[in-house]
């Protein structure tokens, strides 16, 4: 792997910033807080996620979105991959929508979760894709943040535990984890194998004991077939006679119908008889109220000539006028109210002199804002005077108090010297300080005054400001009053002329009003009823002969009425005659039934007694046929038994025991190139020859101190950072040569020199030729590295954002 550029937008103290990667040893240095370490978490962030890391310390502070995209190669195949971050009322998390991976420059979307995924697909790391935590192995071998450079050395389970996973010794472990787990299976299977074998002998011996049962049965059946067919045959015959009972019964059962819809059908016609009478008595009634009706509606006379959309017309051009009155008095009120109003406010100026005076107060105004912007200027001058002086004050007061805890000691080299000398000195110093502390007292003094020349000019402009904003909102004013007395006079001359049209039009119909419009409304009305008086004579007279026509028909139906009720009663009189005839079918069908039941419930015995025959049959033979199914299948589970058997076998005593021992030797053979590699690196690194250091089958580093072990904790800083760097280069050179997920030659060191002496940071230049790294990244605050590196970056930081500078 090999880092090619970094892109940075909002990350930490970073506002946008680009950076390319140079091939060979690079060197990222600045003062403490500038923002190295960020480069390398924002590297990090990009390839893996957040991890353990907070969104929150991620995004910059005051910004509400960033992104970081980082552009590497992995086996010749260049990769961009860019993750943001988005804050919301929740708090900062990741971007989702503008997360991607660029391969061949074709951009594919992915989700944080996934990214993680396909990188560790991409780096080959055997490791899990949980987007909550960081990737070890790049943690140990590739980059370790510098707070937790000296970690390294603690939590041995979880080192342990990466080593393994980055060696892929674990896949051993795994294998043989699955192989006792399908043992496991294969155990199960066999006992359940073995509790389906069946007794093959007795299942032989059921199998002769169904055949003699069948016999037997297939006789009983014989003798129910003769015995049904019997019944069956006076079946027939009974049911025959049924039949013609029935075919008796039901025409008995039609006449009474008949007879009784023949009695119904009279009394129905006598209630009509009834009712038709009464309809006829209405009918003459309603006669008689139809002819009052009329001579009423004959006295209604037309009130005018005109039509009613004539009169609509005259109407609605009345209303318009009213509306226009309306509206017109409405404005007229409204326009006098507020020139009233603006008469006050406005007071009788004069819209030029305004404009004259505003012009004049603006020029007084800009030469008063000059005056405050130079006297400003004067005022910072002065508090820079007081800064210096005061730090000079300080300084001399330091040197005057070093004079006294020194004696007689001279304050430069250290030497004696005479007291009258001392003396001398401090004096010296003594008047040089009041001479700083009156000049300070004028400047400060002079510094009052300007603050006062400030106040006041910054009250002479606030008002003029005013002055100013109080004549520019009375020209518009001005200009509504005069405005509005236009408008005024307008509407009043419009309204008079409407109240000239505003006059009720001459006509014969008397009705009390001086409203056009209401007038006209009765008008209307009463021409309306005048028409809806003519229309309902017309349908009046319609619904009189309607009338007539139905008394007409009334009177016919009663005489048809009473002749079926006579013709109906003759009918009936013969349908009783005929009745007499079927006397007795009710006992017959009733006997015939009983006799065709008790037949019907013989056959039914006999037939559930030759299907319960003929069940036991069918049963019979399933539990031959099942039976021998059984006896075919338990040989063939004795057959698979024996073959999961050899399986389990094979597993339990050859496959897990092997793995088991390829696994310690594999993890043998690393320990031992791995103790090979730490020891060359510590010996460069740490030059006490008292101290000697190994790693232990935990893969822990080990002090020896004259024969005896000394617990890493009380070590010095410098040893410490040298045993965890030399742990790091270690893991990181084996990872690269025993493995596939680093052919890059890439290693990122934070602060690798922490606590380091001169002489050992002298060492520096030997340890990265030892490397042979293509690309390695150093992030330091040491000046001594400058002139062991390729190239050279500088990180400054100005007002909280930072910056990267390329030195060479």
């Amino acid at each position: 792997m090999i880092l090619n550029s970094l892109v940075l937008e909002n990350i930490r103290s970073y506002s946008h910033e680009e950076v390319e990667f140079p091939r060979g040893i690079t060197l990222f240095e600045g003062d403490t807080g500038s923002g190295k370490s960020s480069i390398l978490m924002a590297i990090e962030f990009a390839l893996f996620g957040l991890g353990s890391q907070k969104a929150e310390s991620l995004l910059a502070k005051k910004a509400d979105d960033g992104y970081a995209t980082l552009e590497f190669t992995v086996d010749d195949q260049k990769y961009e991959i860019k993750r943001a971050l988005k804050r919301k009322s929740t708090g900062v998390g990741q971007d989702a929508k503008n997360c991607h991976i660029k391969t061949n420059d074709e951009k594919e979307p992915l989700a944080p979760s996934e990214l993680k995924q396909r990188i560790l697909q991409i780096l080959k790391f055997n490791e899990p894709g949980d987007a909550r935590s960081e990737s070890r192995i790049f943690r140990y071998a590739v980059f370790t943040p510098q707070e937790e450079m000296k970690k390294v050395l603690g939590d041995a389970k979880a080192r342990l535990e990466t080593i393994r996973r980055a060696f892929r010794i674990e896949d051993y472990a795994i294998a043989s984890t699955n192989a006792k787990d399908i043992a496991a299976s294969i155990k199960l299977q066999m006992k359940y194998l073995e509790g389906r074998f069946s007794d093959t002998a007795q299942l032989k011996e059921e199998n002769k004991a169904s055949g003699d049962l069948v016999a037997e049965i297939n006789v009983t059946m014989s003798q129910l077939d003769g015995k049904l067919k019997d019944l069956e045959s006076k079946k027939l015959i009974v049911d025959k006679k049924l039949t013609e009972l029935r075919k008796q019964n039901l025409e008995k059962v039609k006449l009474e119908g008949t007879k009784k819809n023949l009695e119904g059908k009279i009394c129905d016609d006598k209630l009509t008889i009834e009712s038709t009478l009464e309809n006829i008595m209405n009918e003459k009634k309603e006669i008689k109220d139809i002819k009052k009706n009329l001579d009423k509606l004959s006295k209604i006379k037309n009130p005018t000539t005109k039509t009613s959309a004539q009169i609509k017309k005259e109407i609605e051009g009345f209303q318009k006028i009213n509306d226009e009155l309306v509206k017109s008095n409405t404005i007229s009120k409204e326009l006098s109210s507020s020139i009233t109003k603006l008469e006050k406010k406005v007071s009788g100026k004069n819209k030029k002199d305004i404009q004259k005076e505003t012009i004049s107060k603006e020029k007084a105004l800009e030469l008063t804002m000059e005056k405050f912007t130079e006297i400003g200027k004067e005022r910072d001058s002065l508090i820079k005077q007081k800064t210096k002086y005061e730090t000079n004050i300080e300084n001399l007061q330091a040197e005057i108090d070093k004079f006294v805890k020194l004696g007689t000691k001279c304050p430069v080299c250290e030497q004696k010297i005479t007291i009258e000398h001392l003396k001398d000195l401090e004096g010296e110093r003594k008047t040089k300080l009041d001479e700083l502390s009156a000049e300070l007292k004028k400047i400060v003094t002079n510094a009052l005054l300007k603050n006062e020349h400030l106040r006041n000019k910054l009250n002479e402009s606030e008002k003029l400001e005013t002055e100013i904003s109080e004549n520019k909102l009375m020209i518009p004013q001005i200009e509504e009053f005069e405005e509005k007395s236009k408008e005024f006079d307008k509407i009043e001359t419009k309204i008079k002329e409407l109240n000239a049209q505003n006059k009720i039009p001459k006509e014969e119909f008397k009705y009390e009003s001086d409203d056009p419009v209401e007038y006209l409304s009765a008008l209307k009305d009463a021409l309306v009823e005048y028409e809806n008086s003519v229309a309902t004579i017309e349908d009046t007279k319609k619904t009189q002969e309607k009338t007539l026509k139905l008394i007409s028909k009334y009177q016919n139906d009663l005489t048809s009425l009473r002749t079926d009720i006579t013709n109906n009663n003759k009918e009936i009189t013969s349908i009783k005659k005929q009745l007499l005839l079927f006397a007795n079918i009710d006992d017959e069908i009733k006997y015939t039934e009983k006799e065709f039941e008790n037949n019907n419930e013989d056959i039914t015995k006999a037939s559930s007694l030759r299907a319960s025959s003929k069940q036991n049959l069918i049963n019979e033979g399933k539990n031959i046929s099942i039976n021998k199914k059984k006896i075919t299948e338990s040989q063939k589970l004795e057959k698979e038994r024996a073959k999961f058997l050899e399986y389990f076998e094979w597993l339990t005593e050859f496959f897990i025991p092997i793995t088991s021992q390829i696994e310690k030797q594999v993890l043998l053979s690393i320990l031992q190139s791995f103790n090979e590699t730490y020891h060359r690196w510590y010996s460069i690194l740490v030059e006490d020859p008292t101290k000697e250091s190994r790693i232990d089958e935990d893969f822990t580093p080990i002090i020896n101190q004259d024969g005896y072990e000394q617990e890493i904790a009380y070590l010095s800083g410098g040893e410490k950072t040298s045993i965890a760097l030399a742990y790091r280069l270690t893991l990181n050179s084996l990872i690269r040569k025993e493995t596939d997920s680093l052919k890059s030659n890439l290693l990122i060191l934070d602060e690798p020199t922490d606590g380091f002496s001169k002489n050992q940071l002298g060492k520096i230049r030997e340890l990265l030729d030892e490397l042979k790294s293509e690309q390695i990244v150093l992030v330091s605050h040491e000046k001594e590295l400058e002139t062991y590196v390729d190239n050279i970056f500088q990180i400054s930081r100005e007002n909280g954002i930072s910056k990267i500078s390329k030195m060479n």
